[in-house]
């Protein structure tokens, strides 16, 4: 037997089991009806327009940064030639001095690459934060609207049937209207 039809098998079975206990816990004002409305998050993760800026303004930075960088990079590998240039006319203590001050300044480097790397991943968590919050706002409206009690992402949802219940659109469209840009707030200096 197929996979799904097993599940589908199962499901069906789950719900007839269910249904007179549902039954009951409403007629006895316990649980409302569930009436559910399905959103596609990782369509509103690629297309919200404030994400979309969010990610321009950071790969703009991360341009910048990479370029800023890479002279660094430039400079060090011309740096890290001269010491191997002097190393035969250099007293070892003197050598070793100067390979240990050229490692601290790659070192340095490296650490300020990761920590600009970070910050930057931090700033898109709070622009992604950000539109949460309007989303969950957006969707509170609509499931007054609606009539709505439940939201399920489309990820996990195995069986979906009608696409009355898909709202995706329409919070897009008002995300869309209520946070068209973010500003993101870029770290100053080096």
């Amino acid at each position: 037997m197929h996979p799904m039809s097993k599940f589908l098998i199962a499901l069906a079975a789950l719900l007839c089991a269910a249904l007179p206990g549902l039954a009951m816990a409403q007629a006895a004002g316990k649980v409302p009806p569930a009436v559910i409305a399905v959103i596609d998050s990782q369509r509103i993760n690629r297309e919200a327009a404030a994400l979309k800026n969010a990610r321009q303004q950071l790969e703009q930075y991360r341009f910048n940064f990479q370029s800023e960088i890479a002279k660094e990079e430039e400079k060090l590998r011309a740096e890290e030639q001269e010491i191997a240039r002097q190393r035969s006319v250099l007293a070892p203590e003197a050598f070793e001095q100067r390979r240990q001050a050229f490692q601290g300044k790659v070192i340095e480097l490296q650490k300020r690459i990761q920590e600009r790397s970070q910050s930057l991943e931090k700033m898109l968590n709070s622009v992604r934060e950000q539109v949460t919050l309007q989303v969950i706002e957006i969707l509170k409206g609509l499931s007054q609207e609606r009539g709505f009690n439940m939201v399920l992402d489309r990820a996990q949802v195995q069986i979906f049937i009608g696409d009355n219940i898909e709202i995706t659109a329409e919070v897009l469209k008002r995300l869309d209207q209520r946070l068209p840009a973010v500003k993101v707030a870029l770290p100053a200096g080096k």
